[in-house]
């Protein structure tokens, strides 16, 4: 079969996206498939413009200088030719490949949800509940659906008002460098790389500077924690260069000491800062599936996440869930609380740990990559039948 991989513009493609598009082609070349990922150029988006400029023109180079040579390339490719929209943000491709065999991946549907005002966090400029809605009615087009948890398949169908030919939901793969390890040796390991002591263990947590990510949450909860408890533990907060506003949390921190930012981590180092922590911290707002839970109980930590799908779906049984943090002013009350189950939960006995490690090793293994891709496969057969 002949697969067109259609992602995001080569200079708007970050981390997770790349990684998920060589994981499809990669996998699927090696079930006998000729894959192609294809993207928009930078045909005016050319660097050293103006940061602004080169945004809209972008948005050119994407949406419509590049349906116009995806029209004229599909003519020339064969009849069961299967077009994959890797991202549903990329939607308005839609209706140059309606006719065609395609499929849609859907991650999550924060963007949208912003633009119809139910995200309180996160509201939307008129520009972008523009952008969100041409979005949608291009996506909203296509036929065949895979989506990356059920929440996310949940909410589509609720969107499109209409029942797709097919729809399936398949769970993102877990990438297999993710595994357990020599707690003593990790914890060794950052201590060596921060020169900081956290030979004793240390919380942490993985993210961007996305609102739903929560980060100035993860500091009022360790905060709060640390005003309950006689323990000391540093907390470690991997990701981006921390934004202004997760800055001005920082500052404010009583203990502001013990939190240390590792900005843009190679694998090595994350991996070890998985394998030595002593409870991984994830209150997300919302996610599309929430890979750093799943990350976490492959590399046997112990996972306190948010009680809402996706973050209980990915977690299951296996992690300990706090409730979702309600509204940006009521963050200090909602770090109390949560403050008194992350304490229970370090207060575990060594055999109550273990149980949970094990679970979270159980569940990871939902995730696997050769189940998933097999899933997609089939999927993708199913389409072309």
């Amino acid at each position: 079969m002949k697969i067109i991989l259609l992602t995001h513009h080569e200079h708007f493609r970050g981390y997770s996206m790349k990684r998920y598009c060589s994981f499809l082609s990669d996998g699927l070349q090696l079930k006998g498939h000729e894959t192609q990922i294809i993207s928009p150029k930078a045909i005016l988006s050319k660097d050293g413009m103006p940061k602004q400029l080169k945004k809209w023109l972008r948005y050119i180079d994407s949406f419509i200088l590049f349906p116009i040579w995806l029209f004229l390339e599909n003519k020339r490719l064969p009849k069961n030719t299967l077009y994959v929209i890797t991202d549903q943000a990329l939607g308005m491709w839609m209706p140059v490949l309606k006719n065609k065999n395609h499929v849609v991946h859907c991650h999550d549907f924060t963007a949208l949800k912003s633009s119809l005002g139910l995200m309180i966090e996160n509201p939307t400029s008129w520009s972008g509940k523009i952008y969100q809605n041409l979005i949608f009615k291009g996506f909203s087009k296509a036929d065949n659906f895979i989506c990356i948890s059920k929440n996310t398949q949940q909410e589509l169908i609720h969107f499109l008002h209409k029942t797709p030919r097919k729809i399936e939901q398949v769970y993102n793969a877990l990438d297999p460098m993710f595994k357990t390890g020599n707690i003593v040796e990790a914890r060794n390991y950052i201590s060596q790389f921060l020169d900081v002591d956290f030979s004793n263990g240390y919380l942490m947590h993985v993210g961007g500077n996305d609102f739903y990510k929560n980060r100035t949450g993860v500091v009022a909860l360790y905060d709060a924690w640390r005003r309950q408890t006689n323990t000391v533990l540093p907390l470690l907060m991997i990701g981006y260069e921390p934004s202004e506003i997760i800055r001005r949390s920082y500052d404010r921190s009583p203990y502001k000491e013990d939190i240390h930012f590792l900005i843009r981590v190679e694998n090595e180092l994350l991996l070890k800062a998985y394998q030595g922590c002593s409870l991984f911290l994830f209150p997300s707002l919302t996610e599309g599936f929430g890979w750093p839970v799943a990350e976490a109980m492959a590399s046997g930590c112990p996972v306190i996440t948010t009680n809402e799908a996706p973050m209980n779906e990915v977690g299951g049984e296996a992690a300990v869930y706090i409730e979702r943090c309600p509204a940006p002013d009521k963050v200090l009350v909602w770090a109390s609380e949560s403050a008194k189950i992350l304490e229970t939960t370090l207060q575990l006995s060594e055999k109550e740990k273990d149980i949970l490690i094990q679970k979270g090793l159980r569940q990871a293994e939902l995730f696997g990559e050769e189940r998933i891709l097999n899933q997609i496969a089939s999927f993708y057969n199913e389409i072309i039948k």
